[in-house]
C-alpha cells in the first residue's frame, strides 16, 4: 500500500491548475462518421474527418469528462478526465437493443492520458485489488481509508483526492468530511463533489462547553490556510461577523479592547467572517483595527465553517482554552471581559 501511494507521489501527478490550460482531446473511432461530442465544464461538438476527430480548450482545474455520439433515442458514453495537455483515445461504436432502449454505444480505451485520469486510474485500480483480496471487511476498510486519507493530506485542495473521497465517504467520521469541505478554495467547493458532501454528508457539530472544538481550516486575506490546531497553547476566541453585520461591528471595539489588554498573556482572536465580498472584508478588518487572524471561505451565510457550528446569527463567538476545549460560547460585552478577567486575572 505505501509502495504503491510513493509510487503516485512520486510522478506528481495531483499538481492542481489554477490558471486556464489547454488542452486537446483526440481520437480515432472506428464504425462511425458524424458528430462527436465532447462533455465536461460545457458541451463541445466536431465533426469526424476520416475517422479521426480532434477538440481543443482551456480549463482551470481537471474535469470529469466523456465522448458521445448522436442518436435519436440514447447513446452510453465513454468517461475519462482531461486536463492540460493532450489526450488520445481509441473508439468504436456498437449497436445495442433492449427491453426499455436501443442506441449506439461508445466504447473504447485511453491511449494517452493526463495527470487526473493516470492518478485516478492508478488508485481506483489499487483499491479494486484490495477490495478483492482475501483480507477481513475491517481490513480492506482499513487500508482504503489509510489510501484516501494519504492522499488527502499530500493534496488537501485538489479535484482528484476530493473525487476519491466521493466514492469512499462512508469510511470516514463526519467531523473529517468537515474539515475537508472547510480546507476547499472557493472554486472547488462548487464542484458537484464538493456540493455532495456539503448538503448530504456534512452535520452541525455541536459546540459543548467542557468538549474539544472541532478543528477547521480557512484562508486567511493573504490566501494561506489557517486552522484552530494552530493557537495550541492559547486561549482563542473564535468570532464570528461580516463586514455589513452593523451589531458585530459595534461590538468590534470590545474585541479590540480585550485583545489588546490580554495578547500578551496567551490570548489570540480567530475572525471567521461571513463575507462575500473581499474588498469590504478587508476594509473592515483595516477600519476597526482588527489586528488578529482572520479567515474566510467569502461564501456568505453558506461559509463552511459557520455552517459546521450551525451559526444562526452573528456577531457570536467561541471561546476555547489552550487545549481546545470550549469554555463559554456568544460571549459579548460585559460578559467578554468578566470571562477573560477570571482567566488571566485584573490588569494591573
Amino acid at each position: 500500500m505505501k509502495k504503491f501511494f510513493a509510487f503516485v507521489f512520486f510522478l506528481s501527478l495531483f499538481n492542481q491548475l489554477n490558471a486556464q490550460q489547454r488542452f486537446t482531446v483526440q481520437g480515432k473511432i472506428n464504425n462511425y462518421s458524424g458528430k462527436v461530442y465532447l462533455y465536461y465544464d460545457k458541451k463541445d461538438s466536431v465533426y469526424t474527418k476520416d475517422g479521426t476527430f480532434l477538440f481543443k480548450g482551456k480549463l482551470g482545474i481537471p474535469a470529469l469528462s466523456y465522448i458521445s455520439v448522436p442518436f435519436h433515442q440514447r447513446v452510453e458514453p465513454m468517461s475519462f478526465w482531461i486536463d492540460a495537455g493532450q489526450t488520445i483515445l481509441q473508439l468504436d461504436t456498437a449497436s445495442f437493443k433492449n427491453n426499455r432502449f436501443s442506441g449506439l454505444a461508445v466504447k473504447g480505451k485511453v491511449i494517452k492520458a493526463g495527470h487526473a485520469h493516470q492518478v485516478i486510474d492508478s488508485v481506483r485500480k489499487q483499491f479494486s485489488k484490495i477490495m478483492r483480496s482475501p483480507i477481513t471487511d475491517d481490513e480492506k476498510k482499513k487500508n482504503i481509508r489509510q489510501g484516501v486519507s494519504e492522499l488527502l493530506r499530500q493534496y488537501p485542495n485538489s479535484i482528484i483526492s476530493l473525487s476519491i473521497l466521493s466514492g469512499y465517504k462512508e469510511y470516514f467520521e463526519n467531523k473529517e468530511l468537515q474539515q475537508v469541505y472547510a480546507s476547499l478554495s472557493p472554486a472547488l467547493k462548487t464542484t458537484s463533489y464538493a456540493l455532495v458532501i456539503k448538503n448530504n454528508d456534512i452535520k452541525p457539530v455541536d459546540i459543548v462547553v467542557g468538549q474539544p472544538i472541532a478543528n477547521f481550516e480557512q484562508n486567511n486575506q493573504f490566501g494561506k490556510p489557517v486552522s484552530v490546531s494552530d493557537f495550541k497553547g492559547k486561549y482563542l476566541l473564535v468570532d464570528f461577523w461580516a463586514s455589513w453585520c452593523v451589531p458585530c461591528r459595534q461590538e468590534n471595539p470590545t474585541v479590540v479592547k480585550a485583545y489588546q489588554q490580554y495578547k500578551n498573556r496567551g490570548f489570540e482572536v480567530l475572525s471567521v467572517s461571513l463575507d462575500d465580498d473581499k474588498k469590504a472584508w478587508v476594509k473592515a478588518i483595516k477600519a476597526d483595527g482588527l489586528k488578529w487572524v482572520h479567515v474566510s471561505d467569502l461564501g456568505g451565510w453558506q461559509n463552511a465553517v459557520s455552517r459546521m457550528f450551525n451559526i444562526q446569527g452573528i456577531p457570536t463567538n467561541i471561546l476555547i482554552d489552550k487545549n481546545g476545549i470550549v469554555l463559554a460560547k456568544d460571549l459579548r460585552g460585559e460578559d467578554l471581559e468578566k470571562k477573560l478577567s477570571e482567566i488571566f486575572g485584573k490588569t494591573k
